[in-house]
Order: structure tokens, then sequence, then C-alpha cells
């Protein structure tokens, strides 16, 4: 799923917009349930339909569009969760990368809570890899790289110098080299820093607006590019080791640096939300969410992953709803307004019940 087809979901906003939203299982002896538990979402989700559009004339080709993608669903290359999204205008499929949960939702919009955690989760970065014979650059997204190779990159090392033995010094000893002669390995390495130096130079023009570097190389090579790059503030992270040949090896770590790099920066947003309590910059519950996040005061929504305020409990355990999720409602008011919205782990927001705004200013 690229995220410009999750950006066009959030932007559809036909009626109904219907949301599918099903768990898939990894082991196969599970994963056989799971075109049962899609065909009884998709029985709830028409027949929610019959009884708000009864005689609707769109009613029959939406009802088709859900009958259709369930049909052609692929089952055995599903990750973590399926999504269909339905509209008069709309038919799409998802493939969830993040876990979800059961659910049916029919509103003016798509529910936007699993896509908006799908799209954080395919993240952006470069990855720098080193050795002694290559530099390759990769773009990065969510666990998946690709090699760049544009004629820059990747960079090849060649020993182009020639090499004398140094002489000896007669009057040091018999050890000794004469004054201003360098030794090959002295020379190896000044030649391997400007190498790096060079390739540090070529990432100028990938590295633009926030884009974060993860390095990857041995402990010598992650030195000499900190000592030498003029892209310092952004690298994220390193992972240390040589992964030229393993792939998906070095995509998978790239991309747990950049986590452990996102959930300590939420870490530091909770601790900033507590500042803004003492300030009275903060919005906490429902009703004062709704109200800042609608008067275009918010800054900054914090909300758990699986925060639900309003939802009905149908046989079969799905989360159904008519009018959406209101937490949902919340955060799309306050990145309409140019406010970020931060997906937190479910419980590490206790302290504010799951939801909390910090505001741009009090008028209150």
């Amino acid at each position: 799923m690229k995220k410009e087809e999750i950006e066009h979901l959030l932007g559809d906003h036909g009626t109904p917009c219907v949301s599918i939203i099903v768990p898939a299982h990894h082991i196969s002896v599970d994963r056989r349930t799971d075109p049962r538990t899609l065909f009884n979402a998709a029985v709830v989700a028409k027949e929610m339909l019959i009884k708000n559009y009864r005689g609707a004339t769109f009613l029959a080709d939406v009802n088709k569009k859900i009958d259709d993608a369930v049909e052609q669903e692929d089952y055995i290359h599903t990750v973590n969760g399926i999504g269909i999204y339905v509209s008069p205008s709309v038919s799409q499929t998802v493939q969830f990368s993040i876990p979800v949960k059961e659910k049916v939702i029919i509103g003016h919009s798509f529910d936007s809570r699993d896509l908006l955690c799908e799209l954080d989760s395919l993240h952006e970065y470069l990855v720098l890899a080193m050795s002694r014979k290559y530099i390759r650059l990769y773009k990065g997204t969510g666990a998946h790289l690709e090699e760049i190779k544009d004629g820059a990159f990747p960079f090849i090392y060649e020993e182009t110098f020639e090499y004398s033995r140094p002489s000896l010094a007669s009057s040091f000893g018999e050890n000794t080299l004469k004054g201003g002669e360098i030794d090959k390995s002295e020379l190896v390495e000044i030649r391997m820093q400007e190498f790096i130096r060079h390739a540090d130079a070529a990432c100028a023009k990938y590295l633009t607006g926030s884009l974060p570097l993860i390095i990857s190389g041995d402990a010598k090579a992650l030195s000499d590019y900190m000592e030498v790059t003029k892209h310092s503030g952004k690298v994220t992270g390193k992972v240390p080791g040589s992964y030229f040949d393993a792939g998906k090896q070095l995509a998978q770590l790239a991309c747990q640096v950049f986590e452990d790099k996102k959930q300590e920066n939420k870490k530091q947003l909770i601790a900033r939300a507590r500042e803004f309590v003492g300030k009275r910059l903060i919005a906490e519950g429902m009703e004062e969410v709704q109200r800042a996040a609608l008067d275009g005061l918010g800054l900054n929504l914090l909300v758990e992953k699986d925060f639900v305020h309003t939802a009905q409990a149908l046989k079969g355990g799905f989360e159904i709803s008519d009018n959406g999720n209101a937490a949902d409602l919340i955060i799309r008011s306050v990145m309409a307004k140019q406010g970020e919205v931060t997906f937190m782990e479910p419980g590490s927001l206790k302290e504010f019940n799951g939801i909390a705004l910090m505001l741009r200013y009090n008028d209150r």
C-alpha cells in the first residue's frame, strides 16, 4: 500500500463510506478462519446499509463492490489485517502491516484511525551502508529498502594511488621511518575518510526536509563518518555491521532503529504534555478536546492507537457505528487546521484518559 493510496482514501467524503476491517493470522491453521471473519463483517456492513439507506439508488452498486472485494481478497499474503473501503466512488483494499481489530464503520468519510496508523508506519528515511569497498544509499519506507542507483551511488572504492615502501632513516635506528613519509596503513585510512567524505557530500541532495538518515557499517566506518559528515544533525541512528548480502536483515534492523527513535520521541512528548498541564495549555477529556480542536487551538493531539469513545457492540464481536468514532472526527479536525497528530501506545496516556490536546494558546 502506497502513501498516496491511503491519502486518497482519507480524502474521500462520499456517502456512505463503508469501512470493513478485520485482523489476519500468520499461522496457516488460524488463517483458514480469515475468509469467514471477513465474510461475516461484510454481512454486517450490508445489513447496516439496508437499514439506513433502503431504496437508495447507490445501494446495489455499493453492496456489489463489497461482495467483489471479499471474493477477490488474497488471504495468503496478508500481514496483520485486511481493510475494505467502499463508497459510491471508491473501492479499495488495504493490507495492514499494523495490528487491527474487527470493526465495521459507516459514515460520511472512511474510518481514519487504522489508515493513519498505517500511514505513520510507512515512515521514510535513508540508509547509508558503508564497507571498505562500497558505499550504498537506500531509500527506506517502513521495513522496505530500495537501493538508489542514479550515477552518484553506489560509491566504489578504488586504490588509485601507487605505494612504495617507506625507506628507513639511518640516524634513528633501523626501524625508524624518514621524516614526512606515511605508512601504507595511514595512507589507506586517509583515503577511506575521503571516500566517506565524498559519499556524504553526495547525500546532500537526498536529505531534504526532515528526512532522517541511518548509517550502517563496522565500528571504524561509523566513527569515520561521524568525524567527517556535514549531516550529523540528520543521523537518527546506527546499525553496526555489514549487511551487503543481507538486504532484508538490514531493512529490519534499520526499521527497528527508526522505531526506537520514535518511541523515544513519544516519551518526550508525554513529558512535554505534563509541562503543558502546568501552563494550562492542554485540553483533556473528550468534550474539552473536541471543543479546542474545532476552535483550531490544537498544536499536537496525542491519542492512544486503540482509543474509542463511541461504539456499539454487535453479536459477532464487531465494533459498529453509523457515524464513525468521535475520536476520529477530532483527529481529522486537528489535521485540517494544521495541527499534528501522534498515535501513542495503548495505556501510555492513562493519566490523560487516552487522549490529550496540546494547545497553541489558551483562550478560555
